[in-house]
């Protein structure tokens, strides 16, 4: 899973919006946009911790594959507790 397919989907199990990302993230929503559609496929280290911490999911989950990749409810588990 790309960068961009793991925002999208982690951004919609949270119920937010490309706006409502942005707006919690302090990024402009373009950038959402580019990152989700495949165009961007990389952000600076800040630009990702907060990111992350918008969709309540540590940061190596969101830069990358983990032990549980294959756990489809993983994600879910994730943002549901906000670690």
């Amino acid at each position: 899973m790309t960068l961009g397919q793991r925002l999208r989907h982690l951004r919609e199990l949270a119920g937010l919006s490309q706006n409502e990302l942005a707006k919690r993230a302090n990024v402009h929503r373009p950038l959402i946009s580019v990152l989700e559609s495949g165009k961007q496929r990389s952000v600076t280290l800040e630009t990702a911790q907060r990111l992350a911490q918008a969709l309540g999911v540590t940061l190596d989950f969101l830069a990358g594959p983990g032990d549980d990749e294959d756990d489809e409810e993983a994600p879910r588990r994730r943002v549901a507790v906000g670690v």
